[in-house]
């Protein structure tokens, strides 16, 4: 019984490792013979293609940008075609600014102007939140009767 499961597992292995050279075979072939054939009669078929939205958007689908994108951009479907080089340019920046350098190589080759000045100074784009204490009411310290209950901290017994 022994011999018939190791013979089993045998024939099994052999089945994988010919799969996976067929495979792997298909694979060389695609890259050496069919790929190129492929890729001239797509180049040849999209010599006169024009700037698209769905071309937009598949090039920035393949950079693989992050929720800053969509932040700085919106959405794709309402950005004007005038815009379009500016969104490929962020989703560039965007994958490459995980480092300042890489940011900065970007910007340099694009002709943008990024001064550490003014990377270094805080943004007042947004204004800063509230502080806690003015969703209550009076920014002043609650006064008059010292057991009344406070909302900073809590009420007093």
């Amino acid at each position: 019984m022994r011999e018939l499961c190791h013979s089993v597992t045998d024939i099994d292995r052999q089945l994988e490792d010919a799969a996976r050279a067929k495979q792997q075979l298909d694979a060389e072939r695609w890259r050496e013979q069919v790929r190129p054939r492929a890729m001239r009669l797509f180049a040849a078929r999209t010599a006169k293609l024009h700037g698209s939205r769905a071309l937009l958007k598949l090039l920035v689908e393949e950079l693989y940008p992050d929720d800053l994108f969509t932040e700085l951009v919106g959405n794709l479907d309402r950005v004007p075609r005038r815009r379009w080089p500016q969104v490929v340019a962020i989703a560039i920046a965007l994958r490459h600014s995980w480092r300042r350098d890489g940011l900065a190589r970007i910007a340099k080759r694009l002709g943008v102007s990024l001064t550490t000045h003014a990377l270094n100074e805080p943004t007042h784009a947004t204004p800063p939140r509230p502080s806690r204490r003015r969703f209550f009411g009076s920014p002043r310290p609650c006064q008059g009767f010292p057991l009344r209950s406070n909302p900073m901290r809590g009420s007093r017994p």
